[in-house]
């Protein structure tokens, strides 16, 4: 990719603007869901910045430093993240990443260093990262990608110029994810589920992830049966990923609230889970859904959160509150 992705024009505007105004910082902080493409974004910027031949605001990715950088051996730039597919970058890391930063850049141009996730760093790794903040090289760039920048200490916030990628345009996005997917029915329910963010969307498109969407269904579906053991479904439930089987919960309660309010569910699959969704929000009202909705983020930001907390309770919570309400 030599260009940002269809969604991240504004943002490529904002940054190679302050670039021919000579006002780009120091540090750049990236901010946004997963799957939105900040990473191929802070990549690709970095690839324009070590350019010696741009093309109107972009990579010509045929000059001596463009193919270095396609080798994946440019002396200029460093990517940090954690080690081993571990969580945490630890402050090793970013002392390595320090003395990076103070050699002279190789090709007389930038210094680049990619922080990701930038959340990732612990107590001491952004301590530590503090004096290069705010006594940085003249040539030197800082990119920090964050999933979580709210994660981020306040030191490191201020310090940065921030763009925001937090709502990629629906539209474009969809266009693109159409052009990848050989289902076009699929799309929206799968941009939905990802929050909006087109590459987790493909992600998914690329699992099970509309065969475990169903599963979810039909197990809300037996849990109005009376008698049903809610902490069976849970059980269930602990066998995917917990985070996405509350996103699916929340997408679908979305769904059955529009359904209550008489709405056409646009982002549901049309061959069966419109008319699924429609019989279980069939005879409820828009309080019930929507209480059910509200019980499913507060345990997916709990789950989601710093405290370890009993992942069961909270799934069984959110089934006998959706057990307890009858249309």
């Amino acid at each position: 990719m030599l260009m940002p992705y269809p969604w991240q024009t504004k943002q490529w505007r904002q940054l190679s603007h302050a670039v021919e105004q000579d006002r780009l910082a120091h540090a750049v902080l990236l901010s946004g869901a997963e799957g939105s493409g900040m990473e191929q974004f802070a990549l690709e910027f970095a690839r324009y910045l070590l350019c010696e031949a741009v093309v109107q605001t972009v990579a010509c990715g045929q000059c001596r430093s463009c193919l270095l950088f396609n080798a994946g051996s440019h002396p200029d730039i460093l990517v940090i993240k954690p080690e081993n597919g571990g969580a945490q970058i630890k402050v090793d890391a970013v002392r390595q990443l320090i003395a990076y930063l103070q050699l002279s850049s190789q090709y007389g141009r930038h210094k680049i260093a990619i922080i990701e996730p930038a959340e990732g760093m612990n107590r001491h790794s952004a301590n530590s990262l503090l004096k290069t903040l705010e006594e940085p090289a003249a040539t030197t760039i800082l990119i920090l990608v964050s999933y979580q920048p709210g994660k981020l200490p306040v030191t490191i916030h201020s310090r940065c110029q921030k763009i925001s990628f937090n709502q990629a345009d629906r539209s474009v996005a969809y266009d693109w994810l159409n052009g990848q997917i050989s289902d076009p029915e699929q799309t929206r329910a799968l941009l939905e589920l990802a929050g909006g963010a087109p590459l987790k969307a493909l992600e998914l498109n690329e699992t099970d992830t509309v065969h475990k969407r169903r599963e979810i269904l039909a197990d809300l579906q037996e849990a109005r049966i009376p008698h049903t053991d809610p902490a069976k479904i849970a059980e269930k439930w602990q066998k995917y990923d917990l985070t996405e089987v509350l996103k699916w919960l929340l997408f679908l309660f979305s769904e059955m609230a529009a359904a209550c309010c008489g709405a056409k569910t646009e982002n549901a699959d049309p061959s069966f889970i419109d008319k699924e969704l429609r019989l279980l929000a069939n005879g409820l009202d828009l309080p019930q859904v929507i209480s059910c909705y509200d019980l499913a983020l507060r345990n997916y930001h709990l789950l989601t959160g710093e405290f370890n907390l009993n992942k069961q309770s909270l799934l069984e919570e959110l089934i006998v509150h959706w057990q307890s309400i009858r249309g």
